[in-house]
């Protein structure tokens, strides 16, 4: 399914916010304002994850499904200025080579974004973050605080191909934002949370906080959305990916295969959808985090091309399909309305039960 031209417009505008661990203020102040001119419940805990509600009439779901992305991206945090020198944090993965002469920029509440070049970067021995000295192109004041990003355009495409200044999780927040609209709009039948979490770049931080202050109830499943480095089995443009793992472990069998279920449903009535099931051990996601905590977790991602920004030898843009995202998009729309765990492991185990019932008895004349 195409995505609507309203829907690639919030899309771009998703993409295209500034953020970084720790500052992601503009991305909760869009989300706040949409959720409240859609029609969609809005909640914060005390440290800033956000909770969004699709409500339906009548009785709700006893364990409806939780989408769950992160606000944050590798980037820079303003800390001090003399004249046109700032030092700023970096914070998130991305190799230090990477950074001397690479060109950035710093985004203010107001006003235009200011540009510099990084010079010197170092590791902080006690919170493990990069410290960068940027010489600014022009001195200007601006808060303790302010996010910076590389100095990339946030929106480019050509055909499918999409190359964005963050994949890396807006793309994952997009289409929870995306799937609850669509929800509503046709009138849906089971209430959809999606839970928006801070600061997952540092070592899942918004994530575990949620946890801890029971933002979401423990009983109910969550559905992990990320992007992931493309693998040779999960390519670019070969469909969004049922991710039975990550770098650290194997998620929720019951509610891995109640995916596949729904993802091979969709490819047969509309084989323009394309899935592939596959562990992306690129690294560690949040549905990692979670399930260490004791949620039921489970997890899709889109395959990613230059990973955190990273290119063969220099700072370049993240790239997606957006077909992936549209089939993405689509397995989320359709997976929220089913049953977690509603798979076909109860028939498998049917059906291996009366095989054996039928068979076993042949295994006492092997003498």
């Amino acid at each position: 399914m195409s995505l609507s031209l309203s829907e690639l417009k919030l899309f771009r505008e998703v993409v295209s916010l500034p953020t970084a661990p720790f500052c992601e203020s503009k991305v909760q102040a869009f989300v706040r304002e949409w959720a409240a001119g859609n029609g969609i419940g809005f909640e914060e805990d005390k440290v800033g994850n956000i909770l969004l509600t699709y409500k339906t009439p009548g009785r709700a779901p006893q364990h409806p499904w939780v989408l769950q992305a992160h606000m944050d991206h590798p980037g820079f945090e303003w800390n001090s200025r003399r004249g046109r020198t700032v030092q700023a944090w970096f914070r998130g993965s991305v190799g230090e080579h990477y950074f001397p002469g690479a060109r950035m920029q710093f985004f203010p509440l107001t006003g235009n974004p200011v540009s510099g070049t990084v010079e010197v970067v170092r590791r902080d021995r006690e919170s493990g973050f990069l410290k960068c000295r940027i010489k600014l192109d022009e001195a200007v004041p601006l808060e303790p605080g302010t996010p910076g990003m590389w100095e990339l355009p946030p929106w480019k495409k050509r055909g499918n191909r999409l190359e964005l200044r963050v994949v890396d999780d807006l793309c994952g927040v997009v289409s929870i934002l995306m799937t609850l609209k669509r929800l509503k709009d046709s009138g849906a039948r089971r209430k959809v949370y999606g839970l928006l979490t801070r600061a997952e770049e540092v070592g899942f931080v918004g994530a575990i906080s949620a946890a801890k202050n029971r933002l979401v109830d423990p009983a109910f499943p969550i559905l992990g959305i990320e992007a992931s480095k493309a693998q040779p089995n999960a390519k670019i443009g070969q469909g969004a990916i049922v991710r039975v793992g990550d770098a650290s472990t194997v998620f929720d069998p019951e509610l891995t295969s109640s995916l596949r279920k729904t993802a091979r449903a969709l490819h047969r009535a509309d084989p323009s959808l394309k899935f592939v099931e596959s562990l992306m051990p690129g690294g560690s996601c949040e549905s990692t985090g979670l399930a260490l905590l004791g949620y039921r977790t489970c997890a899709v991602c889109l395959p990613l091309g230059s990973y955190h920004n990273m290119g063969a030898s220099k700072i370049e843009a993240e790239k997606i399909d957006l077909r992936d995202f549209e089939s993405m998009v689509a397995l989320l729309t359709e997976v929220s309305q089913t049953k977690p765990g509603d798979s076909n492991t109860a028939e498998l185990k049917k059906r291996m039960l009366e095989n054996h019932r039928k068979r076993a008895e042949l295994l006492y004349g092997w003498k």
